[in-house]
C-alpha cells in the first residue's frame, strides 16, 4: 500500500554498461535499424551518435571504410560526431538504394606486366564489342609466352573518379580456334595502396564471360584495380609456350558520385569522405513504378484535355447549328 508506483517508460539504456549496449547495437544490419534506434529516445539517439554505431555498421558492411580519415558534409557542421553519423548512415542507405552502374567502373588502362605485341595491348580489353560477349571477340590482350605454367601476369586499371562500391568483376578469356588462353585462377587488388585483396577465384577454361562476385562490397575512393592472373593452362602451337589472353574486362558496382566524393588530406595523405546532401537524389535508383506513375499521369492529362477539347468542339458545333437554323427561319 505504501509502495510507489513504477515509472512508465524507463529507458533501460541508461542502466546498461557501454560495452553491453554496443554489443546489442552490433546486431543492427540496416540503416533503417539505426533510424529506429535513434527514434526510441534522446538517450538512444545520443548513444548511437557518440559511439559511432553508423561507422561500425559501415565497417562491417563495406570493405575499405577503414581507410577513411574523416568526413566532410556540405553544410560544414561543427559537430564532428553528428557529421560522422549522418555521413556514414547515408552512405549505407545510398549504397543499398542505388542502381548498379550499367557501364564499366574502369576509366582507363594503366599497365600490363607483359605484352606480346603492340596490337595486343591491355587497352584492347576495354573495347566494348558491338555484339553480345558470348560471341568471339577478335581484339584482345596477350601476355608474352613463358615456358613455365606458374608464371603470373598482372593488369592494372584506373577506376572512375568519385566514390564507388565495387561488387563484381567480369573477365572474358580469348579463344583462338579451339584453344582458350585463360589463367588457372584470378585475384583482385583494389585502392591506391592495395588495401583490399580478394580471395583467389578459380577460372573456367571457357570463352564465356565469367563473373567474380566479391565476398564483401568494396568502397573505392578514386582508386585502382589490379587483376592478378595466376597460372597458365594453354600452350601455343607454334612455340609451345604458355600464354594468357583476355578479350574483355569489366568492373561492376554502385556509383555514389556526386552525392559522395573524396578529398585527400594534405597533412596525413589519407582520404576524406565528402557528402553533398543536395546531390543525394542523383544516386538513388528509379523504380519502374515511378515511371509508371508518370506515364499514367500523362495519359490521364491527355485524356482530360481531349475530353475538354471535344466538349468545346461539340458546344461550338451545337452553337453553329443553332445559328444556321436561326438564319434559315429568318429567310423563310
Amino acid at each position: 500500500m505504501g509502495c510507489k508506483k513504477a515509472n512508465a517508460g524507463i529507458d533501460f539504456m541508461q542502466y546498461l554498461e557501454t560495452d553491453l549496449s554496443l554489443y546489442i547495437m552490433s546486431f543492427l544490419h540496416d540503416p533503417s535499424d539505426l533510424v529506429r534506434a535513434c527514434s526510441v529516445s534522446h538517450s538512444w539517439h545520443q548513444f548511437v551518435i557518440e559511439n559511432g554505431v553508423a561507422k561500425e555498421l559501415c565497417l562491417k558492411t563495406l570493405s575499405g571504410c577503414s581507410n577513411i580519415l574523416g568526413t566532410v558534409k556540405g553544410d560544414k557542421s561543427d559537430n564532428r560526431l553528428q557529421t560522422d553519423h549522418e555521413v556514414y548512415a547515408t552512405l549505407l542507405h545510398a549504397f543499398q538504394n542505388s542502381e548498379v552502374y550499367t557501364a564499366t567502373a574502369i576509366e582507363k588502362e594503366i599497365s600490363a606486366s607483359s605484352t606480346n605485341s603492340p596490337n595486343q595491348r591491355i587497352a584492347q580489353t576495354l573495347i566494348v564489342p558491338d555484339y553480345p560477349l558470348t560471341i568471339l571477340k577478335d581484339s584482345h590482350w596477350s601476355s608474352k609466352g613463358q615456358s613455365h605454367a606458374d608464371v603470373p601476369e598482372t593488369l592494372t586499371y584506373k577506376l572512375r573518379s568519385g566514390v564507388w562500391v565495387m561488387t563484381e568483376i567480369f573477365i572474358q578469356s580469348f579463344q583462338a580456334n579451339l584453344a582458350i588462353y585463360s589463367a588457372k585462377s584470378v585475384r583482385f587488388r583494389i585502392e591506391i595502396e592495395w588495401t583490399y585483396t580478394s580471395p583467389e577465384f578459380p577460372m573456367k577454361q571457357d570463352k564465356m564471360p565469367q563473373g567474380f562476385k566479391l565476398p564483401q562490397p568494396v568502397l573505392c575512393l578514386d582508386g585502382y584495380l589490379k587483376i592478378e592472373l595466376l597460372g597458365r593452362v594453354q600452350r601455343h602451337q607454334k612455340d609451345a609456350l604458355f600464354y594468357i589472353c583476355l578479350s574483355y574486362v569489366r568492373a561492376r558496382g554502385h556509383k555514389l558520385f556526386p552525392a559522395f566524393d573524396v578529398m585527400i588530406d594534405e597533412r596525413y595523405g589519407k582520404p576524406l569522405l565528402m557528402y553533398n546532401p543536395k546531390k543525394l537524389r542523383c544516386v538513388f535508383k528509379r523504380y519502374p513504378g515511378d515511371e509508371l506513375y508518370i506515364y499514367i499521369y500523362i495519359y490521364i492529362y491527355i485524356i482530360s484535355e481531349v475530353k475538354t477539347y471535344k466538349r468545346r468542339l461539340d458546344c461550338k458545333n451545337l452553337l453553329n447549328r443553332k445559328r444556321n437554323k436561326l438564319k434559315l427561319s429568318k429567310i423563310r
